[in-house]
This record gives structure tokens, C-alpha cells and sequence, in this order.
């Protein structure tokens, strides 16, 4: 399943010129620039569901060491209702922006949509929840 996912994701970078690096644990990570100098890292990495088929899943970090505040937590619960793509969880005291889908079938557009989305949200809500936050 491994070969799959590597030429899976080799094909995505032919196709989109997005440049993803294999990191030692067998995950990806990709970086997308946007306007005014901000940039977003995703993550990629192969999973499988609770009866083992093969998933894509793919996050990208919004805000790190996040404070302890209720109104914070409430205000993200309400995003995630308005996301199109992904899931804002949280996760080692950062939130993250999360999209899951099945490998078999997917194809590559499908893939671009979901994982430009999940770059883009996470730059706009990085930006609205922590602003003075480090990037990832």
C-alpha cells in the first residue's frame, strides 16, 4: 500500500508542481505560499480505518499551545460548522485543520481540491484565531 500512496503523491507533484518531501516516518509535508509572504505546511500521511482500508489524511497546524480559554474552544466549535473540507480538532495543545479520504479511488483532483482548501483555511484561521502565532 506504501508504493500506492508514494505514486499517488508523486503524481499529484507532477500535476501541480507542489513539491512534497518525504519525511523519515514515511509522511509528506508540503509547503503552499500565498500573497503577502504567508505560507502554510501540510502534512500527509497513509492511515487506515477501523476495518483497514487505506485513508489519506492531511492537516495542517493553526495555532500552537493554545491558552485555556472557553470562549476560544466555543468559537472553534462553531467554525467547524461552516468548513467545507476538514475537521478544526485539537490535538498536543494545538489546534489543527484535518481532512481524511479513502486511497482507493481517489484521484488526484479530487486530492488538489481537498488539500488546497485544507492550506488555505488553515492560513485564514491561524490568522483569526492566534495572529501573532509562529508558523508551523
Amino acid at each position: 500500500m506504501v508504493e500506492l500512496f508514494d505514486g499517488f503523491i508523486a503524481a499529484v507533484s507532477t500535476e501541480t508542481g507542489i513539491h512534497f518531501k518525504k519525511e523519515a516516518d514515511g509522511r509528506y509535508q508540503a509547503r503552499v505560499e500565498f500573497e503577502g509572504g504567508r505560507h502554510q505546511a501540510v502534512l500527509v500521511t497513509l492511515d487506515e480505518d477501523e476495518v483497514g482500508d487505506p485513508l489519506i489524511s492531511y492537516f495542517s497546524i493553526v495555532a500552537k499551545k493554545v491558552r485555556d480559554d472557553l470562549k476560544l474552544f466555543k468559537e472553534a466549535l462553531e467554525l467547524n460548522a461552516s468548513l467545507t473540507y476538514g475537521t478544526l480538532a485539537f490535538i498536543d495543545s494545538s489546534f489543527i485543520l484535518k481532512h481524511v479520504n479513502l486511497l482507493e479511488n481517489l484521484d488526484p483532483q479530487r486530492f488538489i481540491k481537498s488539500f488546497l482548501y485544507i492550506a488555505a483555511k488553515a492560513d485564514e484561521l491561524e490568522e483569526l484565531l492566534n495572529p501573532e502565532q509562529d508558523k508551523f
